[in-house]
């Protein structure tokens, strides 16, 4: 599906409309170069929101499609696909309802609870496994609240029959209120770890959890390659995106509220791969290095992991969500170029892979191995910079929001051995 280099995978020639010639009949009817916008292996509408907005999306081997929702007026933020159009909410409406949102005796902040606050991710491992990131921050009457640490922001695993197995919090030296855990991505092998980025701009860095006991610790807080990258300023559909903010002064500003987001493990879950939302570079660090705990007894962990960071280059648009296949592959949401891209460890090189005007905003990514043949990579299309934190309180959106799928060589890859 990689086409050869330089070929022009999305171009074409197309008569010139004759109001676009000023008149001249020389010139009216000449074919042009054009960009068609599209190029790659078909997109397939698979779903299609007209309830809540989705970010994350996990695609069991059987094809159960799970997803998630920002928490503001949601009535439930984990949900799983139950029709074309449809969603409702797993394993149960119950999860989805904590005992209240705002911490009546402290103002500001949210609530510690069992239940889901607001999810910002679902992925599916390699075990066929649902695992729910609840940031333990939702928003209410429009101000997203401080999470209440610990027990708010926590990692939730259940079977697909919808049975709780995990509930995994973090202490406050690891997860902060203010922090933004944005995605995860699990390494099965042993006793298995989870690699979570916080994306918060105050300290955003990467957190590690050992699953096998539920400890937790961050690493590259505040390395340069997990932040926003200042001044930074992405195109959307040809148009410069600035933020325009809600609350006061309603000053303009760069797009840089977002710092690491994206996160893919290779495929043999030796390199954790990361980028910033702000910003159009790719970073990848071992996960060996990952894996040291710092302390006392092993002081050195944080500086030999930030000396282990390494840049791979521009991708040529900033990037909100990352995926792996088992071919090495490493696929990169291009909410720039209306598609998504792939890097090939091989090469070196970032690749295209697939376009569409249709893509709008590429938000999460889920390739998975289907039981009944073939491998896809799912994502959300939710026109996210048109949503009204970044448009002065406008909803420039328009329904339906969507998952789509394309088809891909190779498949999952499960991290488990």
């Amino acid at each position: 599906m990689t086409p050869p280099p330089n070929q022009t995978i999305a171009d074409s020639v197309e008569p010139i409309p004759a109001n676009e010639t000023g008149g001249n009949p020389a010139l009216s009817g000449l074919k042009i170069h054009v960009d068609t916008g599209k190029y790659g292996p078909p997109i397939e509408l698979v779903h299609a929101y007209f309830d809540f907005w989705p970010t994350g999306v996990g695609v069991s081997s059987e094809g159960r499609i799970f997803t998630c929702f920002p928490r503001g007026n949601e009535t439930f933020t984990l949900g799983e696909v139950s029709s074309p159009i449809t969603e409702a909410p797993f394993p149960n409406q119950d999860t989805n309802t904590p005992p209240a949102f705002a911490n009546a005796s402290n103002p500001g902040f949210s609530v510690a609870t069992d239940k889901l606050l607001f999810v910002q991710s679902v992925v599916v491992d390699g075990k066929d496994r649902v695992w729910a990131l609840d940031t333990g921050r939702p928003r209410v009457n429009g101000t997203i609240l401080n999470a209440a640490v610990p027990g708010g922001p926590k990692l939730v695993g259940f079977d697909l029959k919808g049975r709780r197995f995990a509930t995994i919090t973090f202490p406050s030296t690891v997860v902060e209120a203010d922090s933004s855990l944005n995605d995860v991505r699990f390494d099965l092998r042993g006793g298995g770890f989870a690699y979570i980025t916080d994306s918060s701009p105050q300290r955003p860095g990467i957190v590690v959890v050992d699953l096998a006991n539920g400890q937790s610790w961050k690493h590259l807080e505040g390395h340069p390659s997990v932040q926003a990258q200042s001044g930074f300023i992405p195109f959307h559909n040809g148009v410069p995106t600035y933020l325009h903010p809600v609350t006061a002064p309603n000053a303009i500003t760069f797009f840089t509220r977002f710092a690491v987001d994206g996160i893919a493990l290779s495929a043999d879950g030796e390199y954790l791969y990361y980028t910033p939302l702000a910003g159009r570079r790719l970073y990848r660090v071992p996960t060996s290095v990952l894996k040291e705990q710092p302390s006392s007894t092993n002081p050195n962990a944080v500086i030999v992991a930030n000396q282990a960071v390494q840049d791979l280059g521009d991708m040529g648009s900033h990037a909100d969500g990352l995926e792996t296949d088992d071919q090495g592959f490493i696929y990169l949401g291009a909410p720039e170029h209306n598609g998504i891209n792939r890097f090939n460890p091989k090469t070196g090189q970032i690749e295209s892979f697939v376009r569409d005007p249709a893509i709008q905003w590429p938000d999460t990514l889920s390739v998975v191995s289907r039981k009944s043949g073939g491998g896809f990579v799912y994502f959300t299309a939710n026109q996210l910079w048109l949503t009204p934190d970044y448009q002065n309180g406008t909803d420039l959106r328009t329904k339906p929001y969507a998952i789509f799928r394309v088809p891909i060589e190779g498949g999952k890859a499960t991290q488990t051995a």
